[in-house]
């Protein structure tokens, strides 16, 4: 028989593997080869129409028995496009041998263009810098972001060049171009690895505790995990519980204000959305967006985690999120959802000819709205399109949403309850990439003017980790550095900032950011806000640009806090 602490030992790390699965290391490495010069395949596409020149070569120096010698006209790439389709999101790298035989460095572009790219902005594109002689080359896939900071869709890649970027005409030579290392590691569980928690020690437990029921060797096991409580030193003080809660104040306001009824679509920068919004209640009051986190402990490696993001950046909005008010008989049709279906919500959707698509009016000089729904000019980027019924308190959120001669088709949809706790399924994303609602973190007009934002923010950042944790549903990343944000980390300004010399309007979010903090809710540029496109809110770059990544810390939640349902 096993004395009490081998059999404890032995429940500890069977409950262990319970909570964490496989290992999380890759699965066997696979490669998949999408240019084999040694079978004597040349590449099926330049750009220039054969100005450059492309043969087999043999016997290049580090290359192998056969080489692709590509003469560049200046400027020209080769690759190749068309009905790829291909899977690069479960490789773990794209990698190829070239040889330089200049006694100069070559600048090079991997250029990648996927099923979300609507034109340069929204494709991969990687510098490649060849030294004279031979250059190992390898891209991990995790490191591939389109121009404009957003996630490629690199599960469905389209088309793939490498570019005489430096417009030089070089004579290079290049070996076979692959991707290896095999399918992407399981997804770690919602707030693995941090959140109060050493790392080598395993995944966060919520302070609630885990239920672990079954069978670990010959034992039966029905059991609960909770935490242990770090042990004060003699002599030191316990630290006082921090109490979980919103504002009580905020609530009051609300229920004190009477709500006009929508009776058609009214879009957001009007006084009569203003009206609405003020007496709207979003989500219920114990929801993560309404909590106040002034007081909550810090993540332990908050600092490293701040540094990943960029401490020297400056805080940035983005005038994105606009949105619609629909009365609660709107009709509702249909929207065709081309990528994510699985991962979206039915139909059909109270959608107006009015929803306004991200960025709308104040990026879109001059466009009319059907002009900018219709996507007449291709421009890239995500085109949230966003409506909210307050009667029945209901959110549709839609990515990349378009209109077409047939109607609508959006990439993803969701729709959230505003009057629920409840989350998307677990692994599933939104029209945001942290499986988060867009619309309860928008800074809007109407919460300036009165000089209170009561809610949780949204921010992205450009590297984040293939993780979530409460209230994110979902990663967008395979980067398992544990320095970077999850999804739905959560960060806020630091109480002894100084707001005193800002502008009422900025002063406003950063004391929100102190109160509420803001979520890491999508991959995108630095520390950047969501604002709505609205005409009346002034220009707030050049105030919040005062204020730096190093001036934020991340957050987690106070020991016996339990995620509401």
């Amino acid at each position: 028989m096993r004395s009490r602490p081998a059999l404890a030992a032995a429940l500890l790390g069977g409950c262990l593997a319970l909570l964490t699965g496989p290992s999380s290391g890759q699965d066997a490495a696979s490669k998949l080869v999408i240019l084999n010069v040694g079978a004597g395949q040349l590449p099926p596409d330049t750009a220039q129409e054969n100005k450059s020149k492309l043969e087999i070569a043999t016997d290049v120096k580090d290359i192998g028995p056969k080489a692709l010698k590509v003469a560049f006209s200046p400027g020209d790439a080769f690759g190749s496009r068309g009905g790829l389709n291909q899977n690069w999101k479960k490789y773990a790298a794209l990698r190829f041998d070239a040889f330089n035989p200049g006694k100069d460095p070559v600048d090079l572009e991997l250029n990648v263009s996927h099923a979300r790219s609507t034109g340069y902005q929204t494709r991969v594109v990687f510098p490649i810098k060849l030294k004279p002689g031979k250059t190992e080359v390898k891209v991990g896939i995790d490191e591939m972001t389109n121009v404009n900071g957003s996630a490629p869709d690199l599960a469905k890649v389209q088309r793939w060049n490498i570019s005489d970027s430096g417009n030089k005409g070089p004579t290079l030579y290049f070996g076979d171009i692959y991707l290896e290392g095999g399918e992407a590691a399981p997804a770690a569980p919602p707030g693995a690895g941090g959140g109060g928690m050493p790392a080598a020690v395993g995944p966060l437990i919520p302070p609630g505790g885990i239920r672990v029921k079954g069978r670990i060797g010959t034992t039966d096991v029905d059991l609960t995990i909770t935490p242990l409580q770090p042990t004060p030193t003699p002599g030191q003080t316990p630290q006082a519980a921090v109490p979980v809660k919103g504002d009580p104040a905020r609530l009051e306001r609300i229920k004190s204000a009477t709500m006009p009824r929508v009776t058609a679509p009214t879009l957001f920068d009007t006084p009569d959305a203003d009206a609405v919004l003020s007496a709207l209640e979003v989500l219920p009051p114990d929801n993560p967006f309404n909590l106040v986190v002034e007081d909550w402990p810090l993540h332990p490696a908050s600092k490293q985690i701040v540094g990943s993001i960029g401490p020297d950046k400056p805080l940035r909005y983005n005038t994105d999120m606009g949105f619609v008010l629909v009365p609660a008989d709107q009709k509702k049709v249909d929207v065709k959802i081309v990528d994510y279906p699985n991962e979206s919500d039915k139909g059909p959707f109270p959608v107006p000819d009015v929803i306004p698509i991200e960025g709308w009016p104040v990026s879109f000089k001059g466009k009319s709205l059907e002009d900018v729904q219709r996507n007449v000019d291709k421009q890239e980027g995500d085109r949230h399109g966003i409506a909210v019924d307050p009667a029945n308190r209901i959110l549709y959120e839609f990515f990349q949403l378009r209109r077409t001669d047939t109607g609508w088709e959006a990439a993803q949809a969701s729709v959230f309850d505003l009057k629920s706790n409840k989350l998307r399924p677990d692994g599933w994303t939104s029209a945001d990439a942290a499986g988060l609602p867009i619309f309860p973190a928008v800074v809007r007009h109407d919460e300036l003017k009165r000089g209170a934002v009561e809610h949780a923010l949204r921010v992205t950042v450009r590297k984040t980790r293939r993780a979530y944790v409460y209230p994110a549903t979902h990663f967008a990343s395979r980067l398992e550095d544990e320095n970077l944000p999850r999804m739905g980390e959560r960060l806020r300004l630091r109480k002894d900032f100084d707001v005193s010399g800002f502008s009422p309007e900025v002063q406003t979010i950063l004391k929100a950011l102190k109160k509420y903090g803001m979520f890491v809710a999508d991959n995108g540029i630095e520390w950047a806000l969501s604002c709505a496109p609205d005409p009346r809110i002034p220009v707030l770059h050049d105030e919040l640009r005062k204020v730096k990544g190093s001036d934020f810390e991340v957050v987690v939640p106070p020991p016996g806090y339990k995620p509401t349902e």
